[in-house]
């Protein structure tokens, strides 16, 4: 018997599909580093504050810029597989609400990544 290749077509739903396993993937390891984190202030305050001056420099903010857009996504992707598990005209309108999805994801995320970003062009924290 011969090989088709792959079933996936490159479709939203695959690719929506896709993200959430990475997203949810790249949240996880947040989750751990920041369990790490917050054992390090049980351990020595010192070696804390010296783990949270290095999470002021600019390239991390850049990552926790991306980490909230990984989190945004990842929650508004899965209220809509929900949707779509439970509700006939949400599978019908699904790759709307994916699109739907990648828009809100993309507003939230360069609303909050000016917040997140703004201290180092002000050299101000926002709040």
């Amino acid at each position: 018997m011969l090989s088709r290749g792959t079933v996936y077509k490159g479709k939203t739903g695959m690719w929506a599909f896709t993200a959430h396993r990475v997203t949810g993937f790249l949240v996880l390891m947040f989750l751990l580093l920041h369990v790490v984190d917050v054992t390090l202030a049980g351990i020595s305050e010192h070696l804390y504050d010296t783990v949270h001056a290095v999470y002021g420099n600019v390239l991390l903010r850049l990552f926790e810029v991306g980490l909230l857009g990984a989190l945004v996504f990842h929650a508004l992707n899965g209220l809509r597989i929900i949707a779509v598990d439970f509700f006939d005209a949400a599978v019908r309108r699904q790759k709307q609400l994916a699109w739907a999805v990648v828009a809100v994801t993309a507003v939230v995320t360069v609303l909050g990544g000016i917040v997140i970003m703004l201290p180092f062009f002000t050299h101000k924290p926002v709040f």
